[in-house]
């Protein structure tokens, strides 16, 4: 089969351009100098017989034909970039650095990795636990699963998901459903997440039934809530992806059947475009975002 296709060293010289910004910073990333980059985007836009580029001073500004055509130039070379290093591996591979919240770790990733890891033996990842949402450091990590309004600038931010916000408690303190479920609930021990938006003060507002006062302990994980909940000390207001390995084993159950949408969802947070990441790292995020999206 023949391709239609411009010499792939022009196409790697759009792309670094396009996504650094400058011939001179591309040059450095492809070890050769700028002349020969700004001489190999020449080529393509003669061989295309478009321009791709507005030269603005040391600046480079995408044309709309080129900011048309580099989300398929991207993928080519990551989707070449991942196959080679599937088939053949890749020499002096690093580990896949990320971080995601305690209760996250605990309670959707680590019953995952398994998985992940018969799938993508090759893979080592590097796990780092947080308590609250911190600044992303490419050093450290480059790759961040956060919990909150996606309004974070250290990064690129992609939505996963958004979870509803579901009461659960001990099987023995489920309530029938009905109209007199939240009555019940407010007179009920209820447990409180402390640093959370989506509050017990939210869920009754939501179904227009009077805020009752605090009567239960405060805790700063989601994971010591569902465990006091478990062992019968309340009820737990809580994300339902992460009570759902407790109501599937049976140690916890649905307080009343009601659930909320909360106000935050999650997001994955990398260093830069998922693109530009490393083979292993492209794979990982495909791995997340196919697990956690519906």
């Amino acid at each position: 089969m023949v391709y239609s296709l411009p010499p792939l060293p022009w196409l790697r010289a759009f792309e670094a351009a396009a996504r650094l910004g400058n011939f001179t910073r591309a040059a450095e990333e492809l070890l050769i100098t700028p002349a020969a980059v700004s001489y190999q985007v020449r080529q393509l836009e003669q061989k295309l017989g478009y321009p791709l580029f507005d030269r603005v001073h040391r600046e480079l500004a995408l044309t709309r034909l080129g900011q048309t055509y580099l989300p398929s130039v991207e993928k080519a070379f990551s989707d070449l970039s991942i196959a080679t290093v599937s088939v053949f591996g890749e020499r002096d591979r690093k580990p896949v650095r990320f971080r995601c919240l305690n209760s996250f770790s605990q309670l959707w990733m680590i019953p995952r990795l398994a998985s992940f890891q018969q799938a993508f033996p090759g893979i080592e990842l590097q796990m780092i636990s947080a308590s609250w949402a911190e600044s992303l450091n490419p050093d450290l990590f480059e790759i961040d699963i956060r919990f909150g309004d996606g309004s974070w600038s250290d990064g690129n931010v992609e939505f996963l998901l958004n979870d509803p916000i579901v009461p659960v408690c001990h099987p023995q303190f489920a309530l029938a459903p009905g109209e007199h479920d939240l009555v019940a609930l407010a007179e009920a021990t209820r447990l409180d997440i402390m640093g959370v938006i989506d509050t017990w003060e939210s869920f009754f507002r939501t179904f227009g039934h009077p805020v009752p006062r605090r009567n239960g302990l405060q805790v700063d994980q989601t994971l010591s809530a569902l465990e006091l909940a478990a062992l019968g000390h309340g009820h737990a207001l809580v994300l339902e992806t992460l009570a759902r390995p407790y109501l599937d084993n049976g140690r916890l159950a649905l307080s009343s059947g009601r659930k909320i949408k909360s106000r935050h969802s999650y997001y994955l947070v990398t260093s830069g475009p998922r693109q530009g990441l490393g083979p292993d790292a492209q794979i990982f995020c495909d791995w997340i975002i196919g697990e956690l999206v519906p």
